[in-house]
């Protein structure tokens, strides 16, 4: 196998798989029939999954699966089969962003390398030495990181890094967008995006603007870079798209890596949206990032399709093979070797007088083997000066010998498997107590802070707050930890300085910054079952919220070895951005960090930035999450109240509705509590 980067390729079936090997890619990620991130691909079932398996070791192509879905607690059982079965087709990694899918795939088949999902979040270097001490081999890093941040990551983590070069971007952080569940009841973390994104939605007010819509990217020409770096493999989106697409990806990702010229335009052809863009890894995030799907773009689409049928019509050899000939007075011997499998045949033919050099046209005749992942490296050809052997009979054993080695190298790992069974996990009984949180420490109405345990502030003001509320706060660390890890962990330790010593986390990159704090965590951590909860628990979390995108019962149903809180109310974060969708209409200049994005049927969704230049912006539900009239369905340890765009007025107002337990009175939501998404 090849040192160089490996260029991986999307599979959503059999006829896709075929393309992207055949187009030249050294590894595919698939997914089987549940659990994974595109549930709406046709995906694979395990007997297909050995066969596609077979068919790619053949070829020297790994076959890497994707189980990166959360998990709910009831789905445990199941998804630890699941496990059984992808280990037992002999794939060579699972890609996963439930900390309870690591655990059971760690348990059941320890050898079996773990990829950490790009769902999981992860674009700081402490993220990724954790990962690594947990026992994975591979981060896939988040699609928002610049080459530098990249580069930074992977020459200090210690464990392979991939990054996505190819293919649509989420608008939001991916595993950070709750958009999809919460507007239609389809989760992105549970594989059923139903891409709200690409609805209209405007940052001015005017219809039929896409402004969370952004162009795909195409970082093809960095790629040089990207292998010199050190980053291990270079992904291609798009399970969901036709073979002529990952074909067209495959094929110009190789050329590219070769430095040979590759065809952009026919690129750009067959899937784009009008244009491609490399914003995040040139670190240049203006309104030239943003584009939607013309009707041109679909007849460009439809004009290159036949051309690029060709690229994957025949196989392409890329499996090297040396041949050895040995001419004998009775008879002769052909062998042919990969450097692991050696297969020899006798060739019964007498030899006859040459009227021509034999040597030069057998060697020719060894090294066509069109039909074949092989092509001849090497032919050690031994004849008998001025005789020859007829070469119908060498073609026919040349071809026998080649089908035998690829049976032989069509094989599955074979890992060591182990009994696991989940632990029992305790019920939950408990009165819940009340957190608040707040955006900033301004909005806070301290007369009624007393009935809170806990109250959450941004650690960045962590010097407004006053000593009376001391004991009771957790500072937040900045969901944004884009090359500023090393300023997070001062601004830590500096509140520590002051006689902090409680944070709350948001990604699990954070939890190395603040190691033995008391560390609470927010929902971002898309905790959605008790085997996780433990998981992170072992990692040093205290508190942690649940997943909203549970029901109250699965929220009950959390074993009660962890402390859990489950968000009261508030108006939910729907996607944590990068890219601002403003820029489509003004730059940051006189921009005080607040607006409005408008969808199709009027609603506007309250948008947040954090740090102009370089920062994050949070795009909101229009209508706040509300329970606090349904406060005896709740089975936590706590109710955390989540103020954002509250006045200091309006969250005493809603303290008192909340405590009182009133219905909210306005426009609200309850969310996925009674109906979690599918």
């Amino acid at each position: 196998m090849t040192d160089r980067i490996e260029i991986l390729a999307p599979a959503g079936n059999m006829e896709n798989l075929v393309a992207a090997v055949y187009s030249g890619a050294n590894a595919v990620y698939l997914g089987v029939q549940s659990f994974n991130a595109r549930a709406s691909a046709a995906n694979f079932t395990f007997r297909q999954l050995k066969e596609a398996v077979e068919f790619c070791h053949g070829r020297n192509v790994k076959v890497n699966v994707t189980l990166n879905t959360i998990l709910y607690d009831r789905e445990l059982e199941e998804f630890a089969e699941t496990a059984r079965q992808v280990a037992l087709c002999g794939v060579d990694a699972v890609i996963v962003q439930d900390l309870a899918a690591a655990k059971i795939i760690k348990s059941i088949a320890p050898d079996l390398p773990l990829h950490a999902s790009t769902q999981m979040a992860v674009h700081s270097l402490a993220g990724a030495l954790l990962l690594k001490e947990m026992g994975y081999s591979r981060v896939i890093l988040a699609r928002e990181l610049t080459l530098e941040q990249v580069k930074y990551i992977t020459e200090n983590c210690g464990i392979e890094t991939e990054i996505f070069v190819h293919g649509a971007l989420c608008m939001s952080l991916s595993g950070q967008c709750y958009a999809s569940a919460f507007l239609g009841g389809r989760s992105g973390n549970r594989g059923r995006c139903a891409g709200t994104c690409r609805l209209p939605m405007s940052a001015s007010g005017r219809k039929d603007e896409y402004h969370l819509s952004l162009k795909d990217m195409c970082a093809m020409d960095m790629l040089t870079q990207i292998e010199k770096i050190g980053v291990k493999c270079v992904k291609i989106e798009g399970r969901l798209r036709t073979p002529e697409y990952v074909a067209a990806a495959v094929d110009s990702a190789v050329k590219a890596l070769d430095r040979q010229p590759y065809d952009l335009q026919l690129l750009q052809d067959v899937f784009s949206r009008s244009g491609f863009t490399n914003g995040f890894l040139q670190g240049r995030l203006d309104k030239n990032v943003f584009g939607v799907r013309t009707a041109r773009d679909s007849r460009k689409t439809k004009q290159a399709l036949p051309k690029l049928r060709e690229l994957y019509r025949r196989e392409r050899q890329s499996v090297p093979v040396d041949f050895s000939f040995e001419m004998g007075r009775q008879k002769n011997l052909l062998r042919i070797t990969d450097g692991s499998f050696n297969f020899e045949k006798e060739i019964d033919a007498l030899p006859q007088p040459a009227d021509k050099d034999f040597k030069g046209r057998l060697c020719a005749a060894l090294a066509k083997l069109g039909g074949t992942p092989f092509y001849m490296r090497n032919a050690d050809c031994r004849i008998i000066d001025g005789m020859y052997i007829p070469l119908p009979e060498v073609n026919k054993a040349k071809k026998e010998l080649a089908r035998k080695l690829l049976e032989a190298r069509e094989n599955v790992n074979d890992y060591r498997l182990q009994d696991y069974t989940l632990p029992e996990f305790s019920k939950r009984k408990s009165a819940p107590q009340l957190i608040a949180r707040f955006e900033n420490v301004l909005q806070r109405p301290t007369e009624k802070l007393d009935r809170f345990s806990y109250v959450i502030f941004p650690l960045e003001q962590a010097r407004q707050i006053s000593d009376r509320l001391k004991d009771k706060a957790v500072l937040e660390m900045s969901r944004d930890i884009f090359g500023r890890e090393d300023r997070l962990k001062q601004q830590a330790e500096n509140a520590k300085s002051l006689g902090f010593n409680r944070f709350c986390v948001g990604n699990i990159g954070h939890i190395p910054l603040v190691e033995g704090c008391e560390i609470f965590s927010s929902f971002t951590l898309n905790i959605s079952n008790s085997l996780a909860a433990l998981e992170y628990k072992k990692l040093g979390v205290d508190v942690m919220t649940v997943s909203p995108e549970i029901t109250l019962e699965q929220a009950g149903r959390i074993t009660s070895d962890v402390k859990t809180a489950v968000i009261g109310y508030g108006h939910l974060p729907l996607m944590m951005v990068k890219a601002c969708p403003v820029h489509n209409v003004h730059t940051c200049a006189g921009c005080d960090g607040k607006g409005y994005l408008t969808d199709r049927l009027g609603k506007k969704f309250p948008l947040l930035c954090h740090g102009k230049i370089g920062g994050y912006r949070e795009i909101f539900n229009p209508v706040p999450l509300y329970i606090g009239d349904k406060k005896a369905d709740i089975s936590a340890d706590y109710i955390t109240l989540n103020f954002t765009l509250e006045s200091r007025g309006k969250a005493g107002e809603i303290i008192d509705r909340f405590l009182s337990g009133q219905p909210f009175g306005e426009e609200f939501t309850r969310g996925l509590y009674y109906k979690a998404s599918i």
